[in-house]
């Protein structure tokens, strides 16, 4: 699976990954091969557990355009965080952060679970001091649903805010 923005590849991975895997699974500290091949077998397991609607788990590895082998970064969706909930996720390594590469992550992946695979509601979150993925959040059109008990926050878009949102982008709003 593939995905597409302006600047980045979101793509599934493959035994060809194994060495990425290994550097940036558990960033920053990375795991061993025989790990990161475990790690690889767990996602392609998990693809075959997603359909429409219902995301068991979809582990993307985030690629720049210009370098589509090496992984920058993870994002997703994950259906097995919470009952009932499909949470967006997303991590930059710090060397390729303030390129709004987070933003793009969410962005397409809110359009590929409303669009493609035809979800009601994603959700998400980050911790009270992570300034950076609070924006992310907002200007993927996410709005602050709640904290929680340990001071962090809660966002949450619905099928019709997101269709909402893109009206009013194309407007000029």
């Amino acid at each position: 699976m593939e995905l597409l923005t302006k600047d980045l590849l979101l793509r599934t991975l493959t035994s060809d990954d194994l060495d990425e895997t290994a550097r940036m699974w558990n960033y920053p500290d990375g795991v061993t091969p025989k790990e990161a091949a475990e790690i690889l077998k767990g996602m392609q397991d998990n693809l075959k557990k997603n359909k429409p609607g219902a995301i068991y788990h979809l582990c993307l590895g985030v690629f720049e355009k210009s370098d589509p082998k090496h992984i920058v970064g993870w994002c997703g969706l994950d259906g097995t965080a919470a009952p009932g909930q499909t949470v967006l996720f997303y991590i930059i390594d710090e060397k390729y952060r303030c390129k709004g590469y987070a933003t793009q992550c969410a962005e397409e992946l809110l359009r590929y679970a409303f669009e493609d695979m035809g979800y009601g509601s994603i959700q998400s979150g980050c911790a009270e001091d992570n300034t950076a993925s609070y924006r992310v959040m907002e200007k993927a059109g996410m709005r602050l649903i709640s904290r929680t008990k340990h001071g962090g926050y809660n966002f949450s878009i619905d099928y019709t805010d997101y269709f909402s949102r893109d009206t009013r982008l194309s407007d000029g709003v």
